[in-house]
């Protein structure tokens, strides 16, 4: 590490403490989050080549969310829903850029922590706008510019701009490591971590290369679904993150699939990695049972399942995230919960759990009653979803998912809206909707879809944001 990372350092740890008697019967929070890592792909979650035994080591010595999902399947969106407890309507950070307001007047859970008295940092990936200058309630910085490179990055120091050589995750899993091993005992923290990986164009380390060669990787068996047979939208054909459009391009797909889902898997494992340095550095400080920890994803990942690639539609492969927390004073360990529960719900969960009071505007709700103790008797039966950002043509929508159905609206001209009844069909390979026995659902599933947007104070996004044409695609590659 540098001299000048490690003067940054060094520098926050100075940063000032307020209500320091009181600071230290509060839990340390460390906050990971990768990027685009889907809830299977996890050793965890029975992923059969994936190995991630440190972020399923979070999950073993704590509590495992088996059914998390995100309110907008897209980064910045999520990644702001997470930090605020807000949907993204209500944020505005609908698109993949910052809103002109979210870094003035959203009060993220590390700002808040930070004026109740925590040290807060934030290492790695940022990604809600392309700015990587510090943001407001942070006493020590080291962000990407916007997504970053994976190969000797670049990262905003506290207001130095400083190039580090070597791979993006080993370099973040180091100075968030570091960040915990010069933490004043007398002071709680609060540290986010942001991981590159495994986001496109995904590329791990040279020790992971070699990793999977001799495996070969079925795809999905949805890859090859009939639009016209499981009744799709035709937006859904329309969009160019479909696989066969995707694939033929040297920029995503590096020249074959088994190169493409190997990386990806590659990618998964050397964001793991960066969560043992993490882990490690709680365990060299004998700090582990006094911090929470959490690991998620900021949205789920299509690898050609719907003859798609990317995110953006809620299917399942795009709307469940990985969701796990330790916090050994609480939660006891090997503990699992069904309970639906949202990117949003991360932010009141922390201040619960730290003491601080949530804003009066956060919509999501603390998971703490599910963390300890039987469950409660009542609890989320459905959520909502969005998607406002056009681009590659992919359609505005919204959506309704209870704990069998669910239902996606368009918000463009299309030729049908969609259900689907999970319990029959976790594929999402047959739209139901015109189906006459499922007329009763299809009227409860609009209901709550229309109670949602009002409960939610939904509004639609601007028709003026534009469209943008599908790339240009190179020849197929055979």
């Amino acid at each position: 590490m540098s001299t000048l990372t490690r003067r940054s350092f060094v520098a926050g740890a100075a940063a000032p403490l307020a209500a320091r008697g009181a600071a230290a019967r509060r839990p340390n929070v460390v906050y990971i989050i990768t990027d685009d890592q889907r809830w299977d792909l996890l050793s965890l979650r029975g992923h059969p080549f994936v190995r991630t035994p440190h972020m399923d080591r979070v999950g073993r010595e704590g509590i495992v969310f088996t059914n998390a999902f995100v309110t907008t399947s897209l980064c910045s969106p999520s990644r702001a829903s997470y930090l605020t407890g807000r949907y993204a309507h209500q944020h505005q950070v609908r698109y993949n850029r910052v809103s002109e307001t979210f870094d003035k007047q959203e009060r993220t859970f590390p700002r808040l922590l930070h004026e109740a008295g925590y040290r807060t940092g934030y290492v790695g990936k940022w990604h809600i706008g392309n700015d990587a200058s510090p943001r407001p309630g942070f006493d020590f910085w080291a962000v990407l510019p916007g997504q970053g490179v994976y190969n000797d990055p670049t990262f905003n120091l506290s207001g130095t701009v400083e190039k580090l050589s070597g791979h993006v995750d080993q370099r973040v899993g180091e100075m968030a490591a570091r960040f915990i091993e010069e933490a004043p005992p007398e002071q709680p923290f609060c540290l986010a971590v942001g991981i590159k990986s495994p986001h496109a164009e995904q590329l791990p380390p040279p020790a992971l290369m070699q990793t999977l060669n001799d495996v070969e990787v079925p795809k999905p068996a949805s890859w090859y679904e009939d639009y016209s047979r499981t009744g799709k939208a035709d937006l859904v054909a329309g969009s160019c993150i479909e696989a066969d459009r995707f694939f033929d391009g040297p920029r995503q797909l590096k020249g074959s699939w088994d190169r493409y889902i190997k990386d990806f898997y590659r990618s998964v494992m050397s964001a793991d990695q960066a969560v043992g340095a993490v882990l490690d550095a709680l365990d060299q400080r004998k700090i582990a049972d006094d911090t929470l920890v959490i690991f998620v994803g900021d949205n789920g990942f299509f690898l050609g399942e719907h003859r798609l690639v990317d995110k953006r539609f809620p299917y399942e492969e795009a709307l469940r995230v990985p969701m796990l927390m330790r916090y050994p004073r609480l939660i006891r360990a090997g503990r699992a919960s069904a309970h639906m529960a949202l990117n949003i719900d991360i932010c009141p969960t922390v201040l619960d759990l730290c003491g601080v009071p949530a804003p009066k505007n956060v919509a999501g709700r603390s998971l703490r009653p599910l963390l300890a103790g039987p469950p409660p008797a009542q609890w989320r039966r459905d959520m909502f979803y969005e998607y406002a950002e056009r681009i590659w043509q992919c359609p505005a929508l919204v959506a309704a998912r209870t704990e069998r159905y669910k239902y996606i609206e368009y918000l463009e001209p299309a030729s049908t809206h969609e259900l689907y009844d999970l319990l029959i069909d976790p594929q999402e390979m047959r739209n139901v909707i015109g189906d006459a026995n499922y007329a009763p659902v299809l009227a409860d599933m609009r209901q709550r879809l229309a109670r949602l947007k009002k409960e939610t104070g939904w509004t639609p996004p601007s028709t003026s944001e534009p469209n943008s044409p599908c790339p240009q695609r190179a020849k197929p590659v055979v």
